[in-house]
């Protein structure tokens, strides 16, 4: 297995996180794939390693929003008035906007990771395949 290399700035979570935030099961396969890849984006560029980090941030106070809006208190909460001027939105729209910012960060680490085959390959519209080694 790969060791990540801690001194680029990465920390030993962020594979696991940097999969989950882009919808890919964690498996030995894919984290091994993906702390290539940090290496690799480490060794490019510590902005990167940067920007990857503060969205792994970011996802995560996005999936607390989420939860937040999934609360008792706010379920089956919908817009309830609307107008030109004015918008009255209770917890529907919460929810849709921490859905939405997740969406972003996910495309976001899809682009950062482009080279990483076990991230491009788990895209539903990909024309990418995944070889496995034997």
């Amino acid at each position: 297995m790969a060791t990540l290399q801690t001194s680029y700035g990465w920390v030993a979570s962020d594979p696991e996180r940097i999969l989950i935030a882009c919808g890919v099961g964690v498996s030995e396969y894919s984290l091994n794939e993906v702390i290539i890849c940090c290496n690799e984006i480490g060794g490019r560029s510590s902005t990167l390693v940067g920007r990857t980090r503060g969205l792994l941030d970011d996802w995560d106070d996005a999936n607390d929003a989420e939860k937040d809006a999934y609360t008792d208190a706010n379920r089956g909460r919908v817009l309830s008035k609307a107008d030109v001027l004015e918008w009255d939105v209770s917890g529907g729209g919460a929810k849709q906007a921490a859905k939405d910012e997740k969406n972003r960060i996910s495309y976001e680490l899809r682009l950062i990771f482009g080279d990483c085959p076990v991230i491009m390959s788990s895209r539903s519209n990909s024309l990418v395949t995944t070889l496995y080694r034997s």
